[in-house]
């Protein structure tokens, strides 16, 4: 309790109230409310800045959510799921106000909204657009296509690499294991001699294999590829498409002798004798 016997200890006493107050309001986030927006490549790193007013304040909890349009409800990112593990880092570990996430190695699916939360009247969004360029690759029902990866140096062995087949919010490794049993006998790599090829090739293709793919290599940017699997055309025998090119040969001949004017008939009496010419 201050008693104001004078003008210092009144002084004092205001100081010390502030930082109670100070202390009790605890963090307060930089751009409370607002949604800031962001936009990052395919491959590269991101940082979504979030953190409290004062630096030195320390929260007492926080969350990162992520909004989901599958279920349209926020989903806690956390370290522990596939999608988020080895690439979704705190900067300073709740160590002071510095609240920021850091997303490496970009995907398109990164992309969406996010929330930086401390409670339900304190937090920040931001809206994360990722960009990068879209590999298509078309096969047909019944033959081989290969989808394209590979190491910067083709002669580096990579310490882990798999390919998934994605489809919506559902990932399944099909190589080297398949969780599908759709893969079994189809699909293979080729890198005895260069290490670093992970090309993967799939044999006998059919419609449901169309969709996208992703070859994930530890520790460095993910490939996606979106694979177009389009029925055969019928087969034609050999001796129907001969019959279809003489009958146009036979169309453009008649064509061009309809062309030509009749023959004409002219007569010549040079000896006196009737003479008939044919031009």
């Amino acid at each position: 309790m201050c008693v104001f016997g004078s003008s210092v200890r009144m002084q004092v006493c205001f100081l010390l109230l502030l930082i109670q107050l100070h202390v009790t309001e605890g963090c307060r986030l930089e751009g409370k409310g607002r949604t800031k927006r962001i936009t990052a490549y395919t491959g590269g790193s991101v940082l979504l800045p979030c953190s409290c007013t004062d630096l030195h304040t320390k929260p007492e909890t926080l969350t990162w959510k992520k909004y989901t349009n599958e279920t349209n409800n926020w989903v806690e990112i956390s370290p522990e799921r596939e999608q988020y593990k080895d690439r979704f880092q705190l900067v300073n570990d709740l160590s002071s106000g510095n609240l920021s996430l850091l997303i490496s190695h970009l995907t398109k699916e990164d992309g969406g909204v996010y929330r930086c939360r401390l409670n339900e009247s304190e937090y920040r969004d931001f809206r994360l657009t990722v960009k990068g360029c879209k590999l298509t690759v078309t096969g047909y029902v019944g033959q081989s296509v290969l989808l394209p990866c590979s190491c910067s140096e083709l002669q580096a062995k990579p310490h882990t690499f798999r390919w998934v087949y994605i489809k919506g919010s559902d990932r399944k490794e099909i190589f080297p294991k398949d969780e599908t049993n759709r893969y079994t006998d189809r699909v293979q790599i080729f890198n005895d001699h260069l290490p670093g090829n992970l090309s993967l090739l799939i044999s006998h293709l059919t419609v449901e294999d169309g969709g996208k793919y992703r070859c994930k290599i530890t520790n460095t940017s993910d490939t996606n590829i979106h694979l177009t699997v389009k029925e055969r055309l019928p087969f034609v025998p050999f001796a129907v498409v001969t019959v279809i090119f003489l009958h146009i040969i036979v169309a453009v001949v008649y064509c061009r002798t309809r062309k030509k004017g009749p023959d004409r008939v002219y007569y010549s009496r040079a000896d006196g004798d009737g003479a008939v010419s044919l031009q």
